[in-house]
């Protein structure tokens, strides 16, 4: 499919569930269609543009001769589990047991949808950073949860410590931390780190993150996981 018909078929298909309950085009295919209209450069949307790793490509073409065209284990084929907690372990010294403490899906917004519903429940509070990926305020709202906010401010875009208490109550159930953060690009200090720790010590919240940008780290800055704090 062209690039054309891919900003199409966003601009028409993609729908979220808004904090009020009505459904409504995500900010991604709201942007591609503004893009496709305008004839402009569509920098809202990640589309790829170029073609990725010639050894990934081979290996894809030869798993098709191969004929590894069957549904895989409900939680991710053995030989990805244990290269993700391979992973784990070699950036980050954090121990994984792949048969049990790993799970694949099909992207970050399903795995984020998928924790959310299952351990919220209606009047429960989960608490973000803002600017958000927008997925997140659609699947607190399917939930019917709140979504509490604590901003970033320029130019670090850090939170204020104090705010961040503030936001985190005996109300909050889930406390997800977006680690590089999109869409600013901060990481997040070890101190930051550690007073999310303690709050949800304090309060009886889960912590969750979303580390997709693990290594598109720069000057220098360091992505600690918060899964390697003590308590974390």
């Amino acid at each position: 499919m062209s690039i054309d018909g891919s900003w199409q078929r966003a601009a028409r298909g993609a729908m979220l569930l808004g904090d009020d309950g009505q459904l409504r085009p995500t900010i991604f295919a709201e942007m591609s269609a503004l893009a496709l209209a305008t004839d402009s450069i569509n920098l809202g949307q990640g589309f790829p543009d170029e073609d990725g790793p010639a050894e990934v490509l081979e290996a894809a073409r030869q798993a098709i001769s191969d004929g590894l065209n069957q549904y895989p284990p409900g939680i991710g084929m053995p030989v990805l589990r244990q290269a993700i907690a391979e992973h784990q372990q070699r950036f980050y010294g954090i121990p994984v047991d792949a048969d049990r403490e790993v799970l694949v899906t099909a992207g970050a917004t399903e795995a984020l949808a998928a924790t959310i519903l299952a351990l919220t429940e209606p009047g429960d509070e989960v608490v973000t950073l803002e600017p958000f990926y927008d997925a997140y305020a659609a699947v607190i709202a399917l939930a019917g949860a709140k979504h509490v906010t604590v901003p970033l401010t320029a130019p670090d875009f850090q939170p204020d410590l104090d705010a961040l208490s503030a936001a985190v109550t005996d109300k909050t159930r889930l406390i997800l931390v977006n680690d590089p953060h999109n869409p600013t690009g901060a990481v997040l200090p070890r101190s930051t780190l550690e007073l999310v720790i303690a709050l949800a010590e304090k309060h009886g919240a889960t912590i969750v993150t979303d580390e997709v940008y693990e290594h598109l780290v720069f000057d220098g800055v360091a992505h600690t996981p918060i899964a390697s704090l003590p308590g974390g």
